[in-house]
């Protein structure tokens, strides 16, 4: 919302929400996870991943990729936070 996505309604099949013309897939870290990575569904539909990791201070910060630097796969892929090449929104 802050990145002015305008989110899918709750259950939506497809993607999490829509920038412009682009699909978004949202994962989230959040404090309590163990590991930088976010498993992403590869066979969903959508043009952009937003990582948004939260600290545990609740600093909020957020990477736009493109699907196209993501593993060209079907099922799940890990894309992990600090080696993902992406737009940082913070």
């Amino acid at each position: 919302i802050t990145c002015g996505m305008q989110l899918n309604r709750t259950y939506a099949q497809g993607s999490d929400g829509r920038l412009g013309n682009d699909l978004v897939e949202i994962k989230t870290i959040s404090p309590m996870k163990r590991t930088e990575a976010v498993e992403v569904n590869m066979d969903r539909n959508f043009s952009k991943l937003l990582i948004v990791r939260i600290n545990e201070n609740f600093d909020i910060a957020g990477k736009l990729i493109d699907r196209k630097s993501l593993p060209k796969r079907k099922g799940k892929a890990k894309v992990n936070w600090n080696h993902a090449d992406g737009r940082l929104i913070v």
